[in-house]
């Protein structure tokens, strides 16, 4: 595919590059975003496909780290990016089981000490970023005691704990 044959949503692009079979890398002047093939495009779920603005394109912001997250082209850091704007916003919200579901990454959980005795892990968090804003949260304090995010260890952890 050239700059001179392909058309996207954010105008004519200055750069492409082939990052797969059937997806390409674009840049424009003021935005970007990922082109798929037909093939590619299909590939995705279609509650994934109904989540993007347009047909084909994964826009950089925020439909990038997704698409490239469930096309196997995204790296650990970008999964997380997938995860928070899949958690942050509504319109991608329902590709966060598609998120979830792939090879377990590393996750987190929570454990309150109380009285010097460390709980249970409670909650799955996919970040530490989220694992820690709940434990810090002065409600769950109040409720719980001390409270500190932890890694989990194992590869296959239910939702509601260790």
């Amino acid at each position: 595919m050239t700059a001179t044959t392909m058309h996207t949503p954010w105008g004519c692009p200055q750069d492409i590059e082939e990052l797969a079979e059937g997806v390409w890398r674009v840049s424009t002047a003021g935005h970007g975003g990922l082109k798929l093939s037909r093939e590619r495009w299909y590939s995705l779920p279609d509650v994934v496909r109904d989540a993007m603005l347009n047909p084909t394109f994964a826009e950089e912001d925020c439909e990038e780290p997704i698409a490239r997250t469930l096309l196997g082209l995204g790296d650990e850091r970008e999964r997380e990016l997938a995860l928070k704007i899949a958690g942050y916003f509504d319109r991608y919200a329902p590709t966060l089981p598609y998120l979830r579901e792939l090879i377990p990454g590393p996750h987190f959980h929570v454990i309150a000490y109380w009285g010097g005795y460390a709980t249970e892990p409670f909650g799955r968090f996919d970040t530490g970023e989220e694992a820690e804003a709940f434990a810090s949260d002065r409600d769950n304090i109040r409720d719980h005691g001390r409270m500190e995010a932890i890694e989990c260890g194992k590869a296959h952890c239910s939702r509601g704990g260790g």
